[in-house]
């Protein structure tokens, strides 16, 4: 079963998509990177491969982010850490409060990619296991002339979004986590996989580092992505079902 589903984050309706393969699943929640969305290029195959390996999936857009009717609600400027930190809190209340006969709320996990995966570092207590792609250690300071920067996908971002993110230190928040699969690719152009060499040696086991060789920030090669996907359910199989 595979449906859509709305709840409110502060005063804002987050939009999404709940797959449920039987009553009383473990569910893994998927959290899409900064300038993505969750219909955006992996995640409906993660869903979709989750859902057959018996895994719940809950794929959501955060504020700002996502096309069409599935649009959450939002600016996309105004986005920060803090304010991403808030949707996942909402999103895990809806699964408490609408679905806990539906899935099975004490086997929680998460998929997360770059930008997501810093949100679910900082939300970690709310997992029993975590899969990390491309998780960056911090955000490179740049200079900024104005109150807006400008993405390389033409989307602006706040002044604002530099200065919340320094409020967060994530080999702080990396210890005492969950079992946690970090997956980097090799060829990340845009965060190097030093990054999560970094967060692997400050968690604390059990934890897994793989490097995957050729594979770009966002796993676009097809075959990259299946393989990541394969560990990723093999280590939720390990540490939730």
């Amino acid at each position: 079963m595979i449906r859509r589903v709305t709840f409110k984050s502060e005063n804002y309706t987050l939009v999404g998509n709940l797959h449920i393969p039987y009553s009383g699943a473990p569910c893994i929640i998927t959290l899409h990177g900064l300038d993505s969305h969750k219909d955006g290029g992996k995640w409906p195959i993660v869903a979709e491969e989750l859902y057959k390996a018996g895994f719940a999936c809950l794929r959501f857009n955060f504020r700002g982010c996502g096309v069409g009717e599935d649009k959450s609600e939002g600016e996309f400027e105004k986005t920060t850490l803090t304010s991403r930190i808030r949707d996942l809190k909402a999103a895990l209340n809806y699964l408490i409060r609408r679905l806990n006969v539906e899935i099975d709320i004490k086997r929680l996990g998460v998929f997360a990619s770059s930008f997501g995966s810093m949100v679910a570092v900082i939300s970690k207590h709310a997992f029993r296991a975590m899969v990390l792609l491309a998780t960056p250690r911090r955000i490179p300071e740049i200079q900024i002339n104005s109150d807006y920067i400008t993405l390389p996908s033409g989307r602006k971002l706040h002044k604002n979004f530099f200065n919340d993110v320094k409020k967060y230190d994530l080999i702080n928040y990396i210890k005492n986590n969950p079992p946690t699969l970090f997956v980097h690719g090799e060829n990340d152009g845009i965060i190097p996989p030093t990054h999560s060499i970094e967060l692997y040696n400050a968690a604390q086991p059990p934890k897994e580092l793989v490097i995957v060789k050729g594979a770009d920030h966002i796993f676009s090669n097809r075959k990259h992505l299946m393989h990541i996907i394969d560990l990723g359910i093999k280590w939720f199989k390990k540490y939730i079902y």
